[in-house]
This record gives structure tokens, sequence and C-alpha cells, in this order.
């Protein structure tokens, strides 16, 4: 059983299809606490009490496999090894790919963390990169109001700006991936978490899993 960790109930739809697009058959159970994600926005700072409470509800259900998929908790994810971050796979192959890198984030509490990751692996591959943030920020309370169509346009506009001065657009949250709609002239390319992410870590599960078969 997949089990999933939101902190947004619009998530669930997204990445239940995302699931099937890999796994027609495999078992998931979708967990949301807004709150969490609330609490950093306001605070400046992660609720690691609240998170760390969160995770141990969702082992209860002795998950196969754990996601989750805010990317402004993916430093407590790295804490605990049994917890996949959703941004990983895509991040490592942003950096393996591409020197100038486009960061566009809409929820600050984002920001550092995605920074940090790839600064880190970047260290770990011995690879020079470039940092450009994209400030989206001024859209989330679209977001929270739930226009997404303004959400992702306002991205998307944001995004074109900066277009002739990266190689590549990472769109540092799950909930970004829609912009993708309004970017489909633009001549670099924009990269996002959701699907690459879970094509990676099921692949990695049912590997893991046939080699314990073995």
């Amino acid at each position: 059983m997949i089990a999933f960790l939101h902190t947004s109930p619009i998530h669930i739809d997204t990445f239940e299809k995302l699931v099937r697009k890999f796994d027609k058959n495999i078992e998931t159970n979708h967990f949301v606490n807004e709150k969490l994600l609330e609490t950093a926005l306001t605070n400046g700072e992660t609720d690691v009490v609240s998170f760390k409470k969160e995770i141990e509800l969702i082992k209860k259900e002795n998950p196969s496999l754990l996601i989750c998929t805010c990317s402004t908790y993916g430093e407590e994810c790295d804490n605990d090894s049994t917890i996949n971050r959703i941004d990983k796979p895509i991040i490592e192959y942003i950096v393996q790919n591409y020197e100038k890198i486009g960061l566009a984030f809409t929820a600050n509490s984002t920001k550092e963390v995605s920074q940090n990751l790839l600064l880190k692996i970047s260290s770990e591959l011995n690879k020079k990169i470039e940092l450009l943030n994209c400030d989206c920020s001024e859209y989330w309370s679209c977001f929270e109001s739930k226009d997404f169509n303004a959400y992702e346009k306002g991205i998307a506009d944001k995004i074109k700006t900066m277009e002739s001065k990266v190689d590549v657009i990472f769109l540092a949250q799950a909930s970004m991936e829609g912009a993708k709609k309004h970017l489909t002239e633009i001549s670099k390319e924009v990269l996002s978490s959701p699907e690459f992410g879970i094509e990676k870590l099921i692949k990695k599960h049912k590997d893991s899993v046939q080699h314990v078969k073995k």
C-alpha cells in the first residue's frame, strides 16, 4: 500500500490518477493535514512535532511506501529514511542535466528547502549549478481562495519573464503543476515533481519488492 501525506485535499485526485497511470492495482491511502503547511507559512518554520505525530499515525497503517507531497516538509522527510519526498527524484534529474536552474515557488516556506536539496545534490555530484529564484508568492492567495486558474496563470506569467536567463524551470511545489498548460510556447523545459516522482518511486518500490522475493 502506498500512503500519501498531503497538506491540501486537492492533491488527492492528482496523485491517485498518477499512481493509476503506472500501477492499476496497488492500494493507496491519502492522508491530509492542512495545518502543517498553514503553521509553516504563519510561523516561518515547520511544525516538526505535529509532522512526526502525523507520520506515526500513517505508519500504523503499515504502508509499504510512504510519500510526502509537501515540499515544505522535505527536510523533515530526510530525517526519516522511511519517508520519500516527492521532489527528490526530479531534483536529482535537474541537477544532473542542467546548470542554470530557475526555482519557481509560491510558498516562501518551500524556497529554502528546495534550494538546500538542489545544492546538496550538486555538492554530492561535484557539479556546479546556478540558482535563480522566481518568486511567485504573490499568487499564493489565489491558491488559498481556490482560484486555481488565476494561480496557475499568474505563475506562468512570472516564469515567462525569466525564460531567457535559465536552462530549465523547476516548479518547486506540486500545486504549481497546472501552470504548465499556460507555458506550452516557452522555449525552456518546465519540470515539476508529481509525475516524475511517482514514476520513479513506484519503480524503485517494485524493484525492492522483487529483490526481497528473490
